[in-house]
């Protein structure tokens, strides 16, 4: 992207001061953890579908915020961005391990999906103009970070009384989803002014796509367990959707906003609260 095609004057981050973010190194151990590990047979694989979705669209993330860096200049904002490189590559390293267990369990499926995962956003990149391009880590982290405040939020909705090394894994990637939750809108901002173009890729192009693709692949992995194969499933099953579908679809008309800043005061509280709760797993 050349320097005529930015602007930088306003470059800054909007990450509160008082939030760093860490590079953090725990492990898990998934060896021993059911294919159901949250609440249900339904809220475990939607997860398990978003595992298969976050490899590649993390990487993705972390090629064009590095593509970019050169034409930011603040300081702060070059220090977030590299604690999120460091951050989604940790997250993908573990999703992988993940995603190669899941494959064991028999969902053949799995590969072809990542395969064309990669050709479609590969044929996007190739085919989008510069602005267009810094809409898809932004876009990303607009869903990354709306899974994890829900997953942090609505706990007992996901795991119930439920308690095991993923979860413990969820929590610790949700809190660092929060943490860099500004990063990418930030230099997506600093580099376009016009931010209702994140609006319209979210609505035509990444909400149609998020929800095919995990709706879709949790769909293929309760019917390759046979959970849909049985009528009375299916009350639970759309009653789920119809539960999870609100924290997959809101939120993209804030971005038309000029004045949008991606952290809230109940953001830093649901942060603070998650932090010290999980303090265990990330010290």
């Amino acid at each position: 992207m050349n320097k005529k095609n930015t602007h930088t004057g306003k470059a800054h981050s909007s990450t509160p001061d008082d939030i760093a973010i860490e590079h953090r190194l725990p492990e898990f151990d998934f060896s021993s953890v059911s294919k159901y590990w949250l609440k249900d047979q339904f809220t475990s694989q939607f997860m398990n579908a978003v595992s298969i979705v976050v490899p590649y669209s993390e990487r993705t993330v972390i090629d064009i915020v590095r593509k970019y860096a050169d034409n930011i200049s603040d300081l702060k904002l070059i220090r977030d961005m590299d604690g999120l490189i460091r951050q989604e590559g940790r997250h993908t390293l573990m999703h992988l391990r993940c995603n190669e267990l899941l494959e064991k369990c028999g969902y053949r499926a799995i590969r072809p999906f990542e395969r064309f995962h990669k050709f479609f956003i590969r044929v996007l990149r190739r085919i989008s103009p510069p602005a267009w391009e810094l809409t898809m880590p932004a876009a990303f982290e607009h869903f990354t970070s709306a899974i994890s405040r829900d997953f942090i939020v609505n706990r007992t909705f996901w795991t119930g009384d439920q308690s095991n090394t993923a979860i413990d894994f969820t929590n610790w990637h949700a809190l660092e989803e929060l943490e860099h939750q500004a990063v990418c809108f930030d230099v997506f901002s600093a580099l376009e002014k016009r931010t209702w173009l994140l609006t319209l890729s979210l609505l035509f192009v990444w909400m149609p796509a998020i929800l095919v693709s995990v709706y879709g692949l949790q769909f293929y992995f309760l019917m390759k367990d046979g959970v849909l194969l049985k009528p009375k499933k299916w009350g639970s099953y759309l009653k789920f959707i119809f539960q999870s579908l609100p924290m997959l679809t809101r939120g993209a008309l804030k971005y038309v906003d000029k004045g949008f800043r991606p952290w809230s005061p109940k953001d830093v509280q649901i942060y603070q609260a998650q932090k010290q709760k999980i303090q265990h797993i990330i010290s």
